[in-house]
């Protein structure tokens, strides 16, 4: 017999809340005072306060800096706008009967969001998907569950309003401040949304993509949880990341490439020092999301024509290894230089032929580089990856782990080998795996790594590839020659 406590409502029933929101909706719906003379009285009221502390209006500095500050999600900051508007509303209660749009949930919140923040958008802000975008004065939203974006039914009033919403997003950084230069930029909020801007003549029209990395919890448990690795092989990942292989993660755009470095990284010794590495803008956010690790942490930002100056910066750093998250162009000198000084970096790079990834690395080297001999530079590139982490998202916007591949390369014959170490399955949602450890790789690991280590990682993998063996079809080796050095 179910108890009366099981009968009654989890939070009691509130009338004046019922009221309230019976009222708002009504107010929302049915109000006689339009919100364009809603937003004029309040802009007019707030000019009037700012003049009388002595400031010059509303594009006074402090005022924009704070404007910005709220925009970007400083609670404080937005606290002060809602506070404002909850002061003019109390001395004009005539505009509690604004009509506002339906996307607001209440009239302080569409005041704000209009004049201050984000606009229509804000509702994406209340339940993020993983990324939306504007488009001229369209508003797009991306869809649980599938790797696509939905057209809303309400848009910017204009383009104007749009642009106002750049210029405040920029406002701080001169750096992210867009121009007739500079048609690109990406502004981190405080949340962790990242918005990249295109303008014209760059874009065709003014047009914003935003991205909610809601993935939080950087460990292997989680990417289990989420379905990118089965759970019986998280072990097996802490100590493969714990071995201090040079690992690249590859795959297309939001296949989940950074935040696999960023678990992987996760499982690494806390105390070791890292480099991180970027072009342009911070993406990686090491520090902000391992803050206990921050003082561990040394983050440099360089455009593509810096990126020579930095080895030196890496070895006067005394850092233990570098963190690459993203390879297009001469990051990969960092990455293969730093190998040629410690083992352990970390990178993510597009390419998924697996085969071809240090032909493509030696061709990226090249680049700028015209007295570079190619052969010596596949050598370079051929010796300075372990293991290949091939990312890949499916139709229902799902992150996989779809191939590991181990490099091995020989002196002795100048060339490399891949060797399989696990596949994913699509049609049975299933991962097989095939536990040999090439020979120059191997030895390697006995010179530098602490034989326990060693041994459980060799333990865990031969009981994921008795458990879940690759058919003899998928465990075969490849060798590459590195050639006479053509091109």
């Amino acid at each position: 017999m179910k108890s009366v406590e099981s009968l009654l409502p989890a939070h009691p029933f509130r009338a004046d809340q019922y009221l309230q929101t019976v009222q708002e909706q009504q107010v929302r719906m049915f109000g006689d005072i339009p919100f364009d003379k809603a937003l004029d009285a309040f802009s007019a009221y707030m000019d009037a306060q700012l003049l009388q502390r002595g400031a010059k209006g509303q594009e006074d500095e402090t005022f924009l800096a704070r404007k910005h500050q709220a925009m970007v999600g400083d609670a404080a900051a937005k606290h002060y706008f809602f506070q404002q508007i909850r002061d003019f509303l109390r001395a004009e209660p005539v505009y509690r009967r604004t009509q506002y749009p339906s996307y607001y949930r209440s009239l302080e919140e569409a005041i704000f969001e209009h004049l201050y923040g984000f606009g229509p958008m804000a509702a994406w802000f209340r339940e993020p998907t993983e990324s939306a975008m504007v488009n001229g004065v369209d508003i797009l939203f991306g869809v649980p569950g599938k790797n696509t974006k939905e057209l809303q039914p309400y848009r910017f009033d204009s383009i104007e309003q749009v642009e106002k919403l750049v210029r405040t997003l920029t406002l701080k950084d001169p750096s992210t401040q867009v121009n007739h230069k500079q048609n690109w930029t990406q502004v981190d909020m405080l949340n962790g949304t990242r918005v990249t801007i295109f303008t014209p003549p760059l874009s065709e029209t003014l047009a914003l993509v935003f991205r909610q990395y809601l993935f939080r919890n950087y460990s292997f448990e989680e990417e289990a949880k989420m379905g990118t690795i089965p759970a019986e092989s998280v072990e097996w990942w802490k100590l493969l990341s714990r071995l201090m292989l040079s690992m690249l993660t590859t795959g297309h755009r939001r296949s989940g490439k950074t935040t696999f470095l960023k678990v992987i990284y996760g499982a690494r010794d806390p105390n070791l020092d890292v480099l991180t590495v970027e072009r342009g803008t911070f993406e990686a956010h090491l520090r902000r999301d391992f803050p206990e690790r921050a003082a561990h942490i040394i983050a440099l930002r360089s455009e593509l024509d810096g990126m020579d100056s930095l080895f030196p910066a890496f070895l006067r750093s005394d850092a233990h290894y570098i963190l690459v998250p993203e390879i297009r162009s001469q990051e990969v000198w960092l990455a293969i230089q730093s190998r040629e000084r410690a083992d352990g970096w970390l990178g993510s790079y597009h390419g998924q032929y697996v085969a071809n990834i240090p032909l493509e690395l030696a061709h990226l080297m090249l680049e700028g580089q015209a007295n570079l001999d190619f052969r010596s530079a596949y050598i370079r590139a051929a010796q300075s990856v372990d293991v290949v982490i091939v990312m890949g998202e499916d139709e229902q916007g799902k992150k996989r782990v779809l191939e590991v591949h181990a490099y091995d390369y020989d002196p002795d014959t100048e060339s490399f080998t891949v060797t399989p170490w696990m596949r994913y399955h699509k049609p049975s949602e299933t991962w097989t795996f095939h536990d040999e450890i090439p020979p120059q790789l191997l030895t390697r690991l006995r010179q530098k790594v602490q034989p326990q280590l060693l041994q459980a990682f060799k333990s865990e993998f031969a009981a994921l590839a008795s458990a879940f063996p690759m058919g003899m079809e998928e465990t075969s080796v490849r060798r590459l020659s590195i050639g006479g050095g053509k091109r």
